[in-house]
């Protein structure tokens, strides 16, 4: 009898595996939470209050859903930032995962890139953000949340299913006296624990990714973008009057745009004043210098700029002021002794010229006359006979 009763629960459990084993594939095919791409799963239904008709209390529905700090929530964060120097914006990270409860996962750091993927606890997870977005120029960050709830909760309830069967296996393999039914028995046995610790692996992996939020971030070098901007046309300028004392210029903006003349008044090369002023598309300013001094040439420097445009080219410029009484008398004056220093120059410079000659052709003529004037006295002279 007892032979028969033990058969009959071998059945009996083998039926029961082939529906575990039916709800297994279920669980692995069909539960999105079960793949680590996939958390995104729906929250269960909130908690709804029924009232009855008949006017009485309040029905809370029993599957209500667990408390915001109950539910198993994984947060993510991306991170990008666009720095000068990437090595420093590094090393400030590093201080940073020092002060809190947080460790570097994953590294992948070339010549001026880094790429990091840090573990920090949930709870200090928003804490940790605001401080790395202190750290450099944040250009891109994004922040995701998944609820796995539900996912975790059918887990552990197939766990706890498992566990159960686990142990009345056990029970069977205990009580088993025949060879077949212990071998049918421990595969049952091994194909539960097999579950099971798949199930754990994924509970834990579950754990560790709640508890600690996964923030991947991205150090790279800034890139200076160099922008060229367009010219400002150069403006006219004229000399309309001069006197004494003061010159007058006439500046045209021959361009469309509203552009600032900035004029730069040189003596000599040496800076004297400046002016400047906002002119409107093709119109015509007149300014006036004053208090310069007489019988002067002053030099005239007009830059102009327009908005989001380069300063021009520079123009250049040179007048004069009108002499005075007094400046026309030393001018004559210093004209005739000029005049005279020339003349005295070029007497000198034709002596100077003729000199070389002279002295050539005296080197010349004097040996020249004294060997002529030698000989014409010889022919001269006669000789006279002696008596005998």
């Amino acid at each position: 009898m007892k032979k028969y009763l033990l058969v009959i629960m071998v059945v009996l459990g083998i039926a029961l595996s082939g529906c575990g084993s039916n709800y297994e594939g279920d669980l692995y095919n069909e539960e999105p939470g079960f793949n680590d791409e996939n958390t995104n799963l729906e929250s269960p239904n909130p908690v709804i209050d029924e009232i009855d008709d008949q006017g009485g209390d309040a029905v809370t529905n029993d599957n209500a859903a667990p408390a915001l700090e109950d539910r198993k929530i994984i947060y993510r964060a991306n991170l990008e930032m666009a720095v000068i120097n990437p090595t420093s914006v590094y090393n400030d990270v590093l201080q940073t995962i020092d002060s809190y409860t947080a460790y570097i996962e994953e590294a992948d750091i070339t010549t001026n890139t880094y790429e990091i993927t840090i573990r920090v606890l949930s709870s200090e997870f928003d804490e940790f953000i605001e401080d790395l977005k202190t750290s450099g120029e944040l250009v891109a960050y994004s922040k995701t949340s998944d609820d796995i709830t539900n996912s975790y909760s059918t887990f552990e309830a197939r766990k706890l299913a498992l566990e159960t069967r686990h142990d009345r296996i056990l029970e069977l393999i205990t009580a088993a006296e025949d060879l077949d039914t212990i071998l049918l028995l421990e595969e049952e046995r091994f194909e539960i624990e097999a579950e099971l610790n798949l199930i754990g692996t994924k509970l834990a992996n579950y754990d560790s990714l709640v508890d600690y939020s996964t923030v991947t971030l991205k150090i790279k070098e800034a890139i200076e973008e160099i922008i060229v901007l367009p010219r400002t046309q150069i403006p006219g300028i004229s000399s309309m009057e001069s006197t004494k004392n003061s010159i007058s210029l006439e500046l045209y903006n021959g361009s469309d745009e509203n552009v600032t003349i900035h004029v730069d008044v040189y003596l000599n090369g040496e800076f004297i004043t400046e002016y400047e002023e906002n002119t409107f598309a093709e119109s015509r300013v007149m300014v006036t210098f004053n208090e310069l001094k007489s019988n002067r040439e002053y030099t005239f420097k007009i830059t102009s700029l327009a908005a989001e445009h380069r300063v021009s080219l520079v123009d250049t410029i040179r007048v004069e002021t009108e002499k005075t009484y007094g400046n026309k008398t030393s001018n004559t004056f210093i004209d005739s002794v000029n005049l005279l220093v020339m003349m005295f120059e070029f007497i000198g410079l034709a002596i100077t010229g003729i000199l070389p000659f002279a002295v050539v052709a005296g080197v010349i003529y004097i040996p020249i006359r004294i060997y002529l004037v030698k000989r014409k006295g010889k022919t001269t002279e006669f000789p006279v006979d002696k008596e005998e």
